[in-house]
Parts: structure tokens; sequence; C-alpha cells
């Protein structure tokens, strides 16, 4: 079986205040400019912060923001705030692979742990209900070992499960030190993206 986490992903999240809508984002490469120019960010409204200096920026919608920074090498990570699951800025980041969790605490919500390429979903790598389950992508079912969601839909530890599949593709984990770091705050301006719709 492989690893698993010394800390309960979601009990950090909760943890951290950022349950209620987390939408997080793992990109494949450490370009972070890159993937701020195509996020059409506005590069004036650049703030070098902590998570908590970033969620306290986040005035609520339609506001979008974005928390860009390092992850694992090859990996960088981004918390968009006020950005909708389906928002072409998120699916639009290049010739890379995307993994997406976007779960709304409030609402009981959690999708799946879906996977874009080049602007395109191209399904999901969720673990599957039952141990050796049907996986989409059968190339990612090692990292599905021991994560098997079951079919009771308990939104903590399917939440949980899921950032340990991710964190197993990328190579790390959700921990203290991540929640600790400083990485770059930058906002989506308004407009900026309704000619693409």
């Amino acid at each position: 079986m492989l690893n698993l986490p010394v800390e309960n992903q979601w009990d950090l999240v909760v943890k951290h205040r950022i349950h209620n809508e987390f939408h997080g984002l793992w990109i494949e490469g450490d370009d972070r400019e890159e993937l701020s120019r195509l996020l059409r960010v506005d590069p004036d409204w650049r703030l070098e912060c902590d998570l908590e200096t970033a969620t306290d920026m986040f005035p609520g919608a339609p506001e979008k923001i974005v928390w860009i920074g390092p992850h694992a090498p090859g990996w960088t990570q981004i918390l968009a705030f006020g950005l909708l699951p389906y928002h072409l800025g998120v699916i639009n980041l290049g010739r890379r692979r995307v993994f997406q969790i976007y779960c709304d605490g409030e609402l009981d919500r959690l999708d799946p742990l879906y996977l874009y390429y080049d602007g395109e979903q191209l399904g999901h790598v969720t673990p599957p209900h039952d141990e050796g389950g049907y996986l989409e992508f059968p190339e990612y079912r090692p990292f599905a070992n021991g994560l098997a969601l079951g079919t009771d839909g308990d939104l903590e530890r399917d939440a949980h499960r899921l950032l340990c599949m991710v964190g197993r593709i990328t190579g790390r984990f959700l921990d203290q030190e991540w929640f600790a770091a400083t990485r770059t705050l930058y906002r989506i301006p308004d407009g900026i993206w309704e000619e693409a719709w």
C-alpha cells in the first residue's frame, strides 16, 4: 500500500478555515509566472502573503483571486477563491496535467478529482467506491490503493481521500509547512474572461 499523510488532509483544510469553499488546483510544472499569465491575473495586484492574509483579502463573490505557489518538485499549487470549477481560466492552463478538487462544505458538495489537459476535462481520477473497483484511468489505479470511498458519501472522509490521491500523484501531501508558506496572491479582473464564454 502507498503511503498516507501524517495528518488528516481535510482536518488541515478545516483548521485553516478554507473548507466552506475549497478549490484546489495542482498543475504540472514550476513556471508560476506563465500560469499567472494564462489565468489573466492583474500583475499590478500582486502580493506575497500567507494563507491567512489571502483569505482575509477575499471579499467574496464576484471577486476572484488566486494564491499560487510551489507544491512539490515539478508541481505548482493554486488555491482559487471565487472561481467556479468550470471557469475557463481554471481549465485553460496549457499542455500540462491539472488536477482539481472542489468542495463546498456549506452545501455538502464534493466534486470528483478532475483531470484537465490543454483546455479539456479528460475525466476524473477519483478513487473507486470499492477497493480495486473501476477507475476511469487505469494508470492511476496504484495511487488509489487503500483510498476506496465507499457508498455512504461521507464528505469529510472522501475529501481527505481525494486529497491523499492527489498528494500521492504529485509526491506531496498537505502539511503544516505548506499552510504556513508565503505564496503569491493575484486578482483576476472582472470581465477579463467574458469574451471567452
